[in-house]
């Protein structure tokens, strides 16, 4: 070890100096101090020599444990796939659809089987159902006219218990106020709200007989918050159909029962682009919803399973609007 005193130029073989004449001959060999360069570097500082650039990930084919074909570094371990798909939690769960013949209950039923739930749809057209279980062979069929109390009663009792429920089942008889009848009265709150109510009651008492948490999920319209013409009785049901959500939310929380409302603007099914085709027509409703369009089933169907699955455990009581902003207007 070099004393306190004395240093030798090691590499030179020079002569021993004390510290302060070693630090004058190295100022005058070294010349200047560097200066501060751009990113804080030091000017004349050595850089690093160029060579290739160590990737941060490499590609390959997908294999066990890669979702993507994207390999993480040595030394990390790879995301695991299960994490990165959305999943809804409906595989082995009993759900039943109502009003599932057509439409917006349709696509639900179709979507809530290939999620892995084990549906029974629930419709008054025979024919529908059939064509239905054609399609999707694991749905099991319900052929049921809800207006019919003790019938309901019945058959939905036999056919459960559920732990998922979607009342999508209604009618809409279209007549201006002064013209509304006794029979688009009472069929409209046979449909749209007492089937609810009866259904609702049968599956619910179900769910706590069984103790399960459940979810219930009431399709109701952007119809029950703003008045349209000629919709005196179907705005009258679906605005009640609300408020029956949200006093069954209330009291059915406390069994871990949620309970809440999709509210769609007009949604292209096949009826509903038949009844809207006309540019006239459709021109002013478009007109007032800021997205400029009308919805597609799959809009309302996403919403559905959104409010049916763990990922709004602690939604109930809600309304989700899918009505392109509709009521902003």
């Amino acid at each position: 070890m070099a004393s306190c005193c004395v240093l030798r130029e090691l590499q030179q073989g020079g002569p021993a100096l004390c510290p302060s004449q070693y630090a004058a001959q190295r100022v005058r060999t070294a010349g200047p101090p560097p200066r501060p360069g751009k990113m804080g570097l030091l000017r004349g500082s050595p850089r690093r020599p160029p060579g290739p650039i160590r990737p941060l990930r490499s590609w390959a084919p997908p294999g066990p444990g890669t979702a993507s074909g994207w390999r993480a570094r040595p030394g990390r371990s790879p995301r695991s796939s299960r994490s990165m798909e959305p999943h809804l939690g409906f595989r082995g769960r009993r759900a039943l659809v109502t009003g599932a013949g057509k439409g917006i209950g349709r696509a639900v039923a179709v979507a809530l089987s290939k999620a892995g739930a084990r549906v029974t749809a629930l419709s008054r057209t025979a024919a529908d159902l059939e064509s239905l279980a054609q399609e999707c062979p694991g749905i099991e069929p319900l052929c049921l006219d809800l207006a019919d109390w003790d019938a309901t009663e019945t058959a939905v009792g036999a056919a459960g218990p559920f732990e998922l429920l979607v009342n999508n089942a209604a009618v809409a008889v279209l007549q201006p106020f002064l013209e509304v009848t006794r029979e688009a009265l009472e069929r409209s709150l046979d449909v749209n709200l007492q089937a609810v109510l009866h259904v609702s009651q049968i599956v619910a008492r179900q769910m706590i007989a069984q103790g399960v948490a459940g979810a219930i999920v009431n399709v109701s319209s952007q119809a029950s918050r703003r008045a349209l013409r000629d919709h005196a009785v179907y705005c009258s049901t679906k605005s009640a159909l609300d408020m029956l959500s949200k006093v069954m939310a209330m009291e059915l929380g406390p069994h871990k029962i949620r309970v809440n409302t999709v509210n769609p603007t007009v949604v292209m099914t096949d009826m509903g682009r038949i009844n809207w085709s006309d540019p006239q027509k459709s021109a002013a409703m478009i007109n007032r919803i800021p997205l400029g369009k009308f919805a597609e089933v799959d809009d309302v169907v996403n919403s559905i399973l959104f409010l049916l699955s763990d990922k709004s455990a602690m939604t109930t009581g809600s309304s989700l609007m899918v009505d392109g902003g509709f009521l902003v207007s």
